[in-house]
């Protein structure tokens, strides 16, 4: 009854597109749509029919089982419609619900259906862990910045307390820094520029209040981040200095400093000497702040991960050749070639999130180098300064001299030149459905030059449209359309979405496709119910020799500036489709941007009617960004994108081609941005080093007092910012 009603639903839409067909253009003259020509014509070509398959099987041109494995369908009702996401509700195979009652709602049974799939994902990461061998070497638990890996969707709670718990840890942190730094700052800047001061703090008045207020106030900081010291100086001895080794080293010098200077706190009111804590807690500050950015980046990535919506990852083809023979003839370069999978659960989330960035990179190779240059440039003023006198006196120029240049040279925003751009792009992508977890995304795709597309990706549900309906040969309406329907389904065309509208939504209606093929450029070609049928361009009908089609000038009149595809059965022309598709303005917007950056867009079709020029006319996009992939990779591409149970990636969007495109060409813009923010904090730090060893040289380095270095980096901060603002 109910395929009944259905097919009695679709016939009523036919017969509005085919009255709409006839308003539009005249009956074909040559095979009219009215029975009695239909079987008057039949019979006429019967005997040609037969003449030309002989011909045919002469020829070869049989099943085509050596060109396409035959696709097994035991039964319709299972068809896998791949229509990603766009068309159907799922993507994968199809969930049996057999076992489910039918007494529920539908959004009980949604929510049975995603419990079974986290089941399944989750006994397949338990079977992996199973099929590990014992003597492996393998810890059973991967740690990140002291914080438990995403492994399971059991995780998920104890996973979301951690971050929560660092998050908190970070505040709090953030809270103490920011007295500590603001009295010392206070202290520094009444000392230096003679502002009214309470005298208990006036380094001249009370040179040891002063020394062990600073000093105290430095091992309090020490004391609340001392994870940073400790990783930090770990880092920096095992030869991987990092952000917090750089941090870690400017302030224990001058707490050092300030603790030595409280055997001898007199030593203050020498013009030659000064203390530099505030920089170096200021130092710990800006680093907490960076965390803390990081950290509230995971919090709001893990809290749109761990729902439960379609997910595809960004990967990489790693296969050199697959990925070389998928951008043939369109790039000059190695292909770094990008893609979407399906997937249900993403690996390694704590480990991309908090994975190393450029300011890491840039710490590891300027923290020795600060510190070398921080030592010679102390053993420096031993000869240059002449205020000096005594042996006390020039120890104490030492240190004043080794602790100033170092804070001058210690690039306080480091850890802002990667978070605050990271953390502006993810309220962005997030908006969009696309989720970048951290730095190693730009690592892994910035150098991306092509990405891997279907056509269906580009053509958003409602974009294509089947304006009109022509029926020519003798074959009932509703077979062709079910004829064109399950060739179209079963091959992942854009058209799928107007045959579903059509058929409203009984794919059970469709018949099985034992085998087809794509011939490029032209169009479909398959077996259903053991009856060749094509559905493509006038040419693959040419191509096939089919008889009665209606000449290219009614075709023109039928189109109206649209598409005309036909369907052949059994050798014979059945029926004409005007198909009328329009371009997203995202779709466009994004397409351009991808080719405006370099990157190749390799698009899979199986529609005759797509061509480079047409997506290039329709999208506006450069047609030198642009290739077909040719049929015969069909099988590569799927194995490419296929959907899998999990996949590592820093990357990951709900499916739509805006997104993903998106995110390739933000990782390209926070490289830039970040590189730049590195480059104009090396340049800082070369100016400072500079500036203090030309006063060291001077005899003068007294002139550089705490607070001109505190302002200093301060404005070469802003710069820093400023200048990775205009170029967003």
């Amino acid at each position: 009854m109910d395929e009944k009603q259905s097919i009695d639903n679709m016939s009523s839409e036919i017969d509005e597109l085919m009255h709409r067909g006839r308003e539009a253009a005249p009956v074909i003259s040559d095979g009219g749509s009215s029975e009695e020509q239909s079987r008057e014509r039949a019979e006429r070509n019967a005997e040609e029919i037969s003449r030309i398959m002989n011909e045919r099987r002469a020829r070869g041109e049989v099943r085509p089982e050596s060109e396409e494995a035959p696709v097994t369908r035991a039964d319709v009702k299972e068809i896998d419609m791949g229509l990603t996401g766009k068309i159907l509700p799922q993507t994968g195979e199809f969930e049996r619900v057999t076992d489910i009652p039918n007494d529920l709602s539908q959004q009980e049974r949604m929510d049975m259906l995603r419990e079974r799939r986290r089941e399944r994902v989750d006994a397949f990461r338990l079977k992996r862990r199973e099929d590990k061998p014992e003597d492996s070497g393998e810890e059973p638990e991967v740690k990140h910045k002291g914080q438990h890996e995403f492994e399971r969707f059991d995780d998920e709670k104890d996973v979301l307390n951690d971050i929560l718990q660092v998050k908190s840890n970070l505040t709090m942190r953030m809270s103490v820094l920011l007295f500590t730094g603001i009295f010392t700052l206070l202290i520094t800047l009444a000392n230096d520029f003679s502002l009214p001061l309470v005298t208990i703090f006036d380094k001249v008045e009370n040179p040891s209040t002063f020394m062990f207020t600073n000093t105290m106030l430095g091992i309090i900081s020490i004391a609340v981040s001392y994870t940073v010291i400790v990783e930090g100086m770990k880092n920096l001895f095992k030869g991987r200095a990092d952000c917090d080794s750089l941090a870690a080293s400017a302030i224990l010098i001058t707490v050092i400093t300030g603790i030595i200077t409280l055997f001898e706190p007199s030593i203050v009111r020498q013009p030659f000497y000064h203390v530099y804590t505030t920089t170096a807690i200021f130092g710990l500050i800006f680093n907490t702040l960076g965390k803390l950015m990081i950290v509230k980046r995971t919090e709001r990535n893990f809290r749109f991960v761990a729902e439960d919506f379609d997910k595809y990852a960004l990967v990489s083809v790693d296969n050199e050749d697959t990925a070389g023979k998928f951008t043939h003839g369109v790039l000059d370069d190695f292909p770094e070639l990008a893609a979407m999978r399906k997937t249900e659960f993403v690996r390694d989330f704590m480990k991309n999130s908090y994975s190393t960035d450029v300011s890491d990179l840039y710490s590891r190779k300027m923290t020795p180098l600060i510190l070398i240059a921080s030592i010679a440039v102390g053993l420096l003023s031993l000869v240059f300064e002449k205020s000096t006198t005594g042996t006390t006196e020039r120890v104490f120029n030492v240190l004043g001299v080794m602790s100033g240049t170092v804070t001058i040279c210690s690039s306080l925003s480091l850890m802002l030149i990667v978070n605050i751009p990271l953390g502006r792009a993810q309220n962005k992508y997030l908006r969009y459905s696309g989720v970048m977890l951290g730095y190693s995304a730009v690592d892994k795709f910035a150098d991306t030059n092509s990405v891997l597309i279907d056509a269906e990706q580009l053509f958003p549900r409602g974009m294509v449209d089947i304006k009109n309906l022509k029926l020519i040969g003798s074959t009932k309406i509703e077979e062709c359309i079910l004829f064109a329907a399950s060739l179209s389904c079963q091959a992942g065309s854009i058209l799928s979405s107007a045959f579903y509208k059509m058929l409203r939504g009984k794919t059970e209606m469709l018949y099985p496709v034992e085998s087809y093929i794509y011939e490029d450029g032209l169009g479909l070609s398959g077996w259903i119910e053991n009856k060749r049928v094509l559905l493509g361009s006038r040419e693959l009908m040419k191509n096939h020799s089919i008889e009665g089609l209606p000449t290219e000038a009614k075709e023109r009149e039928y189109a109206k500036g649209n598409m005309v595809l036909y369907l052949s059965v059994s050798g014979i022309v059945s029926m004409l489709f005007v198909v009328e598709a329009k371009a997203s303005l995202s779709v466009s917007r994004w397409l351009k941007e991808l080719g405006r950056n370099g990157i190749v867009s390799v698009v899979r079709t199986v529609d005759g009617f797509i061509d480079r020029d047409f997506i290039s006319e329709l999208f506006g996009a450069d047609p030198n960004k642009i290739r077909l992939l040719p049929f015969r990779f069909h099988k590569e591409y799927v194995r490419e994108t296929d959907y899998t149970p999990e996949v590592s990636s820093p990357m990951l969007c709900s499916g739509h081609f805006p997104s993903f495109a998106m995110l390739l060409i933000g990782t390209k813009r926070l490289k830039q941005i970040s590189t730049l923010g590195v480059a104009i904090q090396a340049g800082a730090c070369v100016l400072g080093f500079g500036i203090a060893l030309v006063m060291t040289l001077l005899g003068t380095f007294g002139q550089l007092t705490p607070s001109f270095i505190v302002i200093y980096n301060l404005v070469f901060m802003l710069i820093t910012l400023s200048a990775q603002r205009q170029r967003v």
